[in-house]
This record gives C-alpha cells, sequence and structure tokens, in this order.
C-alpha cells in the first residue's frame, strides 16, 4: 500500500513554490511520512472553478503568470490516514494564513486537495 496527498493550487509560480517548501516542513513534522517524496509541477487543464473563482474576487485584475500547480506527496507505506489529514489540514492552514487571511475574505491562492491510501497492484 502507499499513500498520498495532492494539493492543487491556482497560484504563481513564486506562491506554488512557497506551498511546495511549506509541505515539505509539514512532512519532516510526521516520522511516518519521512520516505515521502515531493512533486511540484503546472498542471494542464486544471479545475477552471479556481480561475473563475479567483477573477470574481479580482475584478478588472489580469491574472498575470498563475496558472495551476499540482503538489504531490507521495509515500511508498501506508500512512494512517489520520496523519494525513492532519498534514493536509497544515498545508491548507498554511496556504490560507499566509496568501488568503485578509480581512475581505479575498483569496489570493486559489487551492483544493485530497488524501489517500491506495492500494497497489
Amino acid at each position: 500500500m502507499s499513500s498520498y496527498l495532492v494539493v492543487q493550487l491556482y497560484c504563481t509560480p513564486a506562491q506554488a513554490e512557497s506551498v511546495r517548501a511549506a509541505a515539505v516542513g509539514e512532512l519532516a513534522k510526521s516520522p511516518e511520512l519521512a520516505e515521502a517524496r515531493t512533486e511540484l509541477a503546472p498542471k494542464a487543464g486544471g479545475d477552471h472553478r479556481m480561475h473563475l473563482d479567483w477573477a470574481e474576487e479580482h475584478p478588472g485584475q489580469a491574472p498575470g503568470d498563475r496558472t495551476y500547480f499540482s503538489l504531490e506527496m507521495l509515500s511508498p507505506v501506508d500512512v494512517p490516514e489520520s496523519v494525513l489529514r492532519k498534514v493536509e489540514d497544515e498545508i491548507i492552514e498554511w496556504i490560507d494564513t499566509t496568501f488568503n487571511d485578509e480581512a475581505n475574505d479575498i483569496a489570493e491562492v486559489q487551492w483544493a486537495s485530497f488524501a489517500e491510501i491506495r492500494q497497489d497492484a
């Protein structure tokens, strides 16, 4: 069995790299995820809703170099779901407090996430 956590982002490359660095830090806090590897890559055809949400919150503002990214954290071993969910929550909280914690609730970094344990064949 293996475990993975994916965070999809709609943001600038610099913001995506910041999220990746924070995720690596969160993974390091969990011994169960010591063997996990982290990959950040642009994602063609991401969830278009993220762009629409960002555009709605930033009327008249060009998206600039914003694009979709997939941040994947993959562990070759079975990690308890509670550990995956805790790391997922910490990463999302970091994104929200770092980029999205404005009084007017405008999100600079749109995100979606999921965590799963899968049977390997």
